[in-house]
């Protein structure tokens, strides 16, 4: 069985800015768990959308009767695919980790909407958690991770929001200074 989370928020912001903001979320200090992130692939097709594969490293821990079974993980690696459409205002993302599969799989599809006549951006997400285990501890792990999930949805969004008041903050403090050296 797998285990499926699905959210949903609205960011009362563009979908230019929702979507910067995704790919320079990290740092920010809602969130310590992203070490380093790269750049794989990047391209822009000739339908004008931005295809782009970056690969996370992560860092967490595991809980005490977890670590039996699976020792001292402390770090996983994390797969992000992305699709930006900016004339459609739409943007869909797919993470997975890459490693640690057998021991739990997660991954996550997230579509990003604009509403061009409410100028907000909904988030839909849908996250799929599964265990390798097959009895026992196997619920008990996917429950686990979903709860972890739940926390750190929160921490993203406020990461998120952060980001894009810095952005906005930057984009103001150059539209004065571009108004001052014009007069």
């Amino acid at each position: 069985m797998v285990l499926v989370h699905r959210s949903v928020h609205v960011f009362d912001n563009d979908f230019a800015s929702v979507s910067c903001a995704y790919f320079n979320r990290y740092p920010n200090p809602y969130s310590r768990t992203v070490k380093s992130i790269d750049t794989l692939a990047q391209h822009v097709g000739e339908d004008g959308r931005l295809h782009s594969t970056r690969l996370l490293k992560k860092s967490g821990s595991m809980p005490g009767w977890a670590r039996a079974f699976m020792g001292k993980i402390s770090e996983s690696w994390v797969l992000e695919v992305s699709v930006v459409d900016p004339l459609n205002g739409r943007m869909e993302t797919y993470t997975r980790n890459l490693d640690h599969t057998r021991i739990m799989q997660v991954e996550e599809y997230s579509t990003y909407d604009y509403d061009f006549s409410e100028c907000k951006t909904k988030v839909v997400s849908e996250v799929k958690f599964s265990s390798g285990f097959k009895f026992g501890i196997k619920s008990k792990l996917e429950n686990w991770s979903r709860s972890i999930f739940d926390e750190n949805v929160k921490y993203s969004r406020q990461g998120m929001s952060y980001i894009m008041q810095k952005i906005e903050e930057k984009n103001k403090s150059r539209l004065l200074a571009q108004e001052s050296s014009e007069q």
